[in-house]
């Protein structure tokens, strides 16, 4: 059994995370999280494997509820994929405007 986590591999499931999460997640010091996403120190190998669990059980959480398809997947973003969102097209304001209480006189009547 391997003593510490692959760094990069903590560093995944870890992304996102704030790192007060990631202690309390862990049962650890932030300072200690932060020697590890740092990469002062060697995550041990349960620090990762209990991200990937805990991601696992959101996963299947989510599944069940049926929100799997709205869960965002990771992947290699191309051109083709990305449909921007088209702005509906506004009605034309109306020109019907209310009559003024004030009646103005027609331009070139104004007295002094």
């Amino acid at each position: 059994m391997q003593k510490y986590a692959i760094h990069r591999e903590f560093l995944h499931y870890a992304n996102g995370l704030p790192q007060d999460t990631l202690a309390r997640r862990l049962r650890c010091t932030s300072a200690t999280i932060r020697a590890w996403l740092t990469g002062r120190q060697q995550p041990p190998w349960w620090a990762a494997e209990i991200l990937r669990l805990q991601e696992m059980e959101l996963l299947d959480i989510a599944r069940q509820m049926g929100y799997a398809k709205a869960l965002p997947r990771l992947g290699i973003v191309r051109g083709e994929i990305i449909e921007l969102h088209r702005p509906r097209a506004r009605p034309a304001p109306s020109i019907d405007r209310p009559q003024s209480v004030t009646e103005f006189p027609e331009p070139g009547l104004m007295q002094a």
